[in-house]
C-alpha cells in the first residue's frame, strides 16, 4: 500500500515521531483512567491498541474519537498534547514567503 502524500511529506505515519508520541499520550490517559487496553478499545483489539501505543500504528480519526471519549478528553485536547512537542508543518513565515513569490519552500 502507498502512502498517502500527507505521510511522504511531513512524516506523520507509523512509527513517526508523531506516532510514538500520540502512543504514549493515549497510553499515559488510559493508564491514569485505569483503563486496560481491551476496556479502551472495544471494539477494537488489545493489540491495536497496543500497536498505537507503541507508535506502530496510527488510529483512523474513528478510532480515535473512540479512544478521547473512553479516556474522556476530546480528540483536539489529545491531539493538542501530542503536537506541543512537535514542530510545526506550516508556519505564518511560510505562508509569508508563499504569498510573495506563489510558491511554497
Amino acid at each position: 500500500m502507498q502512502k498517502s502524500s500527507i505521510t511522504k511529506l511531513y512524516g506523520r505515519g507509523p512509527n513517526s515521531e508523531f506516532a510514538r508520541r500520540l502512543g504514549l499520550t493515549i497510553r499515559i490517559h488510559r493508564l491514569a483512567a485505569g483503563l486496560t487496553q481491551t476496556q479502551l478499545g472495544f471494539p477494537l483489539t488489545k493489540a491495536f491498541v497496543s500497536q498505537v501505543e507503541c507508535g506502530r500504528t496510527l488510529p483512523s480519526l474513528p478510532a480515535l474519537s473512540l479512544m478521547a471519549d473512553r479516556l474522556g478528553i476530546s480528540m483536539g485536547r489529545l491531539l493538542d498534547e501530542v503536537n506541543g512537542g512537535l514542530p510545526r508543518v506550516y508556519t505564518p513565515a511560510d505562508e509569508k514567503q508563499y504569498q510573495t513569490t506563489g510558491r511554497s519552500r
